[in-house]
């Protein structure tokens, strides 16, 4: 392992205003928060610190130009967002616009601002994820999330039926880019249905007796736009009792619906390394390489195992599969790292401080995002007491 003094990455600090109770962020990890051209960088802004939001909390949408003066550009607001993922803010593939889940008439919607053009159009759908193309996206039902997993989807929405366990009617959702149709692809209905085909007949058992609620996240879609990846989990009806985070699994499908398969049981931070393969780690302490093959998830082999012994946030280098980034999250000072495959060789490029605190719903986590062009990445941390976005460049 190299030390950090002997790295070639520099850090800088993009956003102020900690001190005046302004805070920073970008959104989850595996958001494309650069645009194509790795010179706009999206992100949102909150007047609050940790606690609970509300449906009236109005956090600022924007953007910094990473080529000019690094100042924050606002271009809107959004009521419709939450501590881990924001308002999912991310642009639209080989464009100039800027993509964020917002609420109107108590339903929540998407807005979509041309920073050529300075218009802002309405989708009356929330954006989770974008087509590598930009002809479609996944949408997910953000008020169920929130109702059984906090700090994920966004607080006072309608339309959580969480009187029922796995509804037939809601799911994964597929929606033109063009005309805003929507299509359900995949219902909780049909994926527990699933899951359940693959456990034990005791395990079976033991979740019919239990009755537990289904719900679905983190849905991400393949490079080549053709399969998503989506978390599908459960837990007891009962929302106070605790829950087991290997509770759930990795499922893939056809971004037409069809050919569904059971990626692994017991995943996190599942991310895509090209149209056949995902990595991922595993709650049996290892991060792995699986092949998205027919009849279900193949394992490929076990990614660094004497380096990552814990949950981490991953991410490849674009145009490098080989070479990686991840942090050392849930802790109070957090280590970044480069990880280069080939000959196992790790390099600590910088550490943040003041993670505090280190788990739960107000937690701040690094979710370290590189550029398109491989240059540069992008965190959140608690460095200097409150959430801002700090950007780390490769020197020439």
């Amino acid at each position: 392992m190299t030390d950090e003094k002997n790295n070639s990455w520099e850090k800088i600090q993009l956003t102020q205003g900690s001190d005046s109770g302004k805070y920073h962020s970008h959104a989850y990890y595996d958001i494309p928060v650069f645009d194509s051209t790795s010179r706009l960088l999206a992100g949102h802004s909150v007047s609050f610190k940790e606690r609970r939001p509300t449906p009236e909390d109005k956090i600022d949408i924007g953007y910094i130009d990473l080529q000019g003066e690094k100042s924050w550009v606002k271009v809107g607001e959004s009521t419709a967002w939450s501590w881990q993922q924001g308002a999912m803010s991310q642009w639209l593939p080989q464009t100039k616009t800027l993509i964020w889940n917002d609420r109107e008439d108590g339903r929540f919607v998407s807005r979509h601002y041309s920073v050529d053009s300075g218009e802002t159009k309405t989708f009356p759908h929330p954006v989770y994820a974008v087509d590598p193309d930009g002809k479609f996206f996944l949408s997910l039902n953000m008020a169920r999330l929130d109702y059984v997993r906090p700090g994920y989807g966004y607080v006072g929405g309608k339309g959580h039926l969480i009187d029922s366990l796995k509804p037939k009617e809601d799911g994964v959702w597929i929606i033109d880019a063009e005309t805003g149709e929507e299509k359900l692809l995949l219902s909780l209905h049909d994926a527990a249905k699933f899951l359940l085909s693959n456990l034990s007949i005791r395990q079976r058992l033991g979740n019919l007796v239990r009755r537990y609620v289904f719900w679905f996240n983190h849905v991400k879609i393949s490079p080549d736009g053709k399969r998503f990846t989506v978390k599908l989990r459960f837990r007891s009806r009962d929302l106070s009792r605790s829950w087991n985070d290997s509770m759930g699994c990795s499922l893939t499908c056809g971004t037409d619906g069809s050919d569904l398969r059971l990626l692994e049981h017991a995943t996190s931070h599942v991310i895509w390394l090209d149209e056949k393969r995902l990595y991922f780690w595993r709650s049996d302490n290892g991060l792995y390489l699986y092949e998205d093959a027919q009849g279900g998830g193949k394992k490929i082999k076990q990614i660094a195992p004497k380096l990552i012994d814990h949950n981490v946030h991953i991410r490849h280098f674009p145009h490098n599969p080989e070479q990686f980034i991840f942090d050392t999250p849930y802790r109070e000072t957090i280590d970044l790292f480069t990880y280069n495959e080939p000959d196992k060789e790790s390099t600590k490029i910088a550490t943040f401080h003041n993670h505090n605190p280190k788990h739960g719903e107000y937690r701040c986590d690094l979710h370290p995002c590189p550029s398109p062009d491989g240059k540069s990445m992008v965190v959140t941390s608690m460095e200097d007491g409150g959430r801002q976005m700090y950007l780390l460049w490769k020197k020439d």
